[in-house]
C-alpha cells in the first residue's frame, strides 16, 4: 500500500516533469512531452516505467485543476507482483559490484542476467533498481573515460525567473553569557543580483530557511525556480511540497560543483569585504542588532551601488522589470503555504500528539490519518488550534487536551440503565424492613454500663 511519503514523492516527481511548461521554459508542449517519453522514466515507488505523452499532458491538466494534491496517486493495495531479492542473489550482486565497480546499474543487471544469476521474469529491472537504491554502496563509481563536464556562465534575462540560495558562516555573537555563531541565509535574484531577503540566525535549520524564503516572497514576489546546493536544509520534503504548491521548481546543483552558484558566492564575498570587516562582533549584543546593521548596509550600499556586470545597481535593474513580479493577492494565504506539515494517525479516542503535546479533535476523525499544519510558536499557546487536512482539504481542527475540563464532561454513548437510586425507589413499599445489627463498638454504651455498676 502506498504510504503518505510515497504519494508525496510521486507527486513531486510528476511536478518536476511538467514544471518547465508551467514556468514558460517550453514553447512546444507536444514536442517536449514526446522527448520526455522517448526514454523510460524512473518514478518513485514504481521504478523504471514508460509513459505516453498523453499521460504527462493529463498530469499538467490535473495540476492546473487541483494543484500538487491532484498529482498524488490514490491509495491502492499491493498486488504482490514485486519479487524480493534473495540472499543468494544479493551476495552475487555484491560480488559482481566488487569485481566491476564502474558498471552502471543497467549493465550490472544485464551482466547478472547473462550469467544466469538473475531471471528477468522473476526479478525485474525496476525491482533491481530499488534494491540498488536501498544500498547506496552498490552505486557505480565514476567512469574514468567520462569527459569532464563543461562549465559555462549563465544569467537569466528576467527577474524572478531563478533565485539562488546559500548559507554564509558568519562571526560569533555573544548572547548573554555564551557565544553563538551567526549564519546568514540568503536568496538572490539571478538576473538582477538583488538580494530578495537575507537574515542572520543562530542556526541553519529548515525553520530558519523557511522564514527567510517567506519574507523574500512577501517582499519580492514568487520566483519560477529556486536553485540550491544539496545541503540537508534544502533537501527536505517540506521544502519540496512548499515549492510545488506555489508552482515553483526546486532545482539542486550537481554534487561537488560549488561554482554553479557563483553569483551568490560572489555576494557573500562582498558581505565579508564590505560589511563584516567594518563591524566589531564583540560590540554586538544580539542577533536583532546584527540584522539591523546588515539590512541598513544591504539597502544603502549593496542594492544601490552600480554592479560591474550589469552597469546599473541591482535595485534599479529589479525595478525596471517590476511588471514581471507575481505577488500573492492575500499575504495570509501565502503564509498558509509555509506552515509546517506532519502526518499523524488520530487515536481511537480522537487524540493525536504534536511535539509531545496531546491534542484532541472530533470523534469522526478517530482512527484516520490527517495532515497537521502549524507554526512552531502555535504550540506554546494553549488556546491555539491546529488545522487538520486530508487530501489537501481542511477537515477539522485539533485543540489541546484539557484534562480538568474533560473530567467534568458527560460522555456520550454511556449505558442508559437506571441508577442505583432509581432502582431502590422502584422497590415495593410493603416490604418489611429488618434492622441490621451493628458490628461496631459504642464507647458511650460501655461508659454508661461502667457508671451503673459503680453506683450499685
Amino acid at each position: 500500500m502506498l504510504s503518505s511519503s510515497d504519494r508525496e514523492n510521486i507527486a513531486l516527481k510528476r511536478f518536476s516533469l511538467i514544471s518547465p511548461i508551467l514556468n514558460g521554459q517550453v514553447n512546444n508542449h507536444k514536442e517536449y512531452f514526446e522527448a520526455l517519453c522517448s526514454n523510460p522514466i524512473e518514478m518513485p515507488y514504481y521504478g523504471i516505467k514508460n509513459y505516453s505523452p498523453k499521460t504527462l499532458a493529463n498530469w499538467l491538466f490535473e495540476y492546473r485543476r487541483g494543484g500538487i494534491e491532484a498529482l498524488k496517486p490514490g491509495y491502492r493495495s499491493d498486488k504482490g507482483k514485486s519479487r524480493k531479492v534473495s540472499l543468494e542473489i544479493a551476495d552475487a550482486i555484491w560480488q559482481k559490484r566488487a569485481e566491476k565497480p564502474r558498471l552502471t546499474t543497467v549493465l550490472l543487471y544485464e551482466e547478472l542476467v547473462k550469467e544466469g544469476v538473475i531471471n528477468p521474469d522473476k526479478l525485474s529491472l525496476a525491482t533491481f533498481y530499488r534494491f540498488v537504491s536501498a544500498n547506496p554502496d552498490l552505486a557505480a563509481g565514476k567512469n574514468p573515460d567520462e569527459q569532464e563536464r563543461e562549465l559555462k556562465r549563465f544569467s537569466h534575462q528576467w527577474i524572478n525567473e531563478l533565485w539562488q540560495a546559500d548559507i554564509l558562516y558568519g562571526p560569533y555573537i555573544r548572547v548573554g553569557k555564551s557565544k553563538k555563531q551567526a549564519y546568514l541565509l540568503a536568496f538572490l535574484d539571478d538576473a538582477s543580483r538583488l538580494v530578495t531577503h537575507a537574515q542572520f540566525f543562530d542556526t541553519q535549520n529548515y525553520n530558519a530557511m523557511r522564514a527567510t524564503l517567506r519574507e523574500a516572497m512577501l517582499k519580492r514576489g514568487i520566483p519560477k525556480m529556486i536553485y540550491t546546493d544539496n545541503g540537508k536544509v534544502y533537501r527536505t520534503e517540506q521544502l519540496a511540497m512548499l515549492c510545488a504548491g506555489l508552482g515553483c521548481s526546486l532545482i539542486h546543483t550537481a554534487p561537488f560543483t560549488p561554482t554553479s552558484k557563483g553569483k551568490i558566492e560572489r555576494f557573500f564575498l562582498t558581505v565579508r569585504q564590505r560589511f563584516l570587516c567594518n563591524i566589531d562582533p564583540t560590540q554586538i549584543k544580539s542577533f536583532d542588532e546584527l540584522n539591523l546593521l546588515f539590512w541598513r548596509w544591504l539597502e544603502e550600499d549593496y542594492h544601490r551601488k552600480t554592479h560591474s556586470a550589469l552597469g546599473v545597481s541591482p535595485l534599479d535593474f529589479f525595478m525596471s522589470q517590476a511588471h514581471q513580479i507575481t505577488l500573492f493577492s492575500d499575504p495570509e494565504l501565502l503564509k498558509e503555504h509555509f506552515l509546517l506539515r506532519i502526518n499523524r494517525k488520530v487515536n481511537h479516542d480522537a487524540t493525536l500528539s504534536v511535539d509531545s503535546i496531546l491534542y484532541e479533535t472530533d470523534q469522526g476523525l478517530a482512527n484516520s490519518r490527517v495532515e497537521v499544519r502549524y507554526e512552531p510558536e502555535w504550540l506554546t499557546i494553549p488556546q491555539r488550534t491546529l488545522p487538520l487536512y486530508q487530501e489537501g482539504k481542511l477537515v477539522g481542527e485539533a485543540r489541546r487536551v484539557n484534562f480538568y475540563d474533560n473530567a467534568k464532561v458527560k460522555r456520550r454513548g454511556r449505558p442508559t440503565g437506571s441508577s442505583r437510586k432509581d432502582k431502590l425507589e422502584e422497590l415495593p413499599k410493603d416490604i418489611p424492613s429488618h434492622k441490621v445489627p451493628s458490628s461496631s463498638i459504642s464507647f458511650a454504651e460501655i461508659a454508661k454500663k461502667s457508671k451503673e455498676a459503680g453506683e450499685s
